[in-house]
């Protein structure tokens, strides 16, 4: 799996620079919103355009998240835990983790086929854009955890 890590490392970096793109689109939507209110433009939409936005900076931030292991997690417990069994916790939070990845994933999946003709109101934006952002982010997700469900039994067997 370490000839996984280069490609995971270039995952990580895209989807922050995409997460980086999204955020400063809200800026402008959010910004245009606000002027449009204010001096009476009559631009409709940009609340749900910038919705979508937020939809795709929410997914695509989790999976970088996991990789370079700034995700939440309750240090209070983890920080306790003996030295030997530190491998053997992070196993065990990871499988949970994967489980929870792949419910979203496989959710995402389903809601895309299941909204496939619907468009949001008001500008038209196709529903399955927003369940692809959680597919491409649970997807890089479920790849995260299984190299490092890999690398925890390396370490757990020896």
């Amino acid at each position: 799996m370490e000839r996984l890590q280069p490609y995971l490392e270039r995952g990580s970096r895209g989807l922050y620079a995409a997460s980086a793109v999204c955020l400063l689109v809200i800026v402008v939507l959010m910004v245009a919103r606000i002027a449009s209110r204010n001096l009476n433009l009559g631009l409709g939409g940009v609340q749900i355009l910038a919705q979508l936005f937020e939809v795709w900076l929410t997914f695509l931030v989790v999976g970088a998240l996991a990789y370079r292991h700034d995700h939440i997690e309750i240090e209070y417990l983890a920080d306790r835990i003996p030295e030997r069994w530190q491998p053997i916790h992070e196993l065990a939070v990871t499988l949970v983790s994967l489980f929870a990845a792949v419910l979203i994933l496989v959710g995402g999946v389903m809601a895309m086929g299941t909204f496939w003709d619907s468009t949001a109101p008001t500008i038209d934006i196709p529903i399955p854009l927003y369940y692809l952002a959680a597919v491409v982010g649970a997807g890089f997700l479920v790849v995260v955890y299984l190299d490092r469900i890999q690398q925890n039994v390396t370490e757990v067997l020896g």
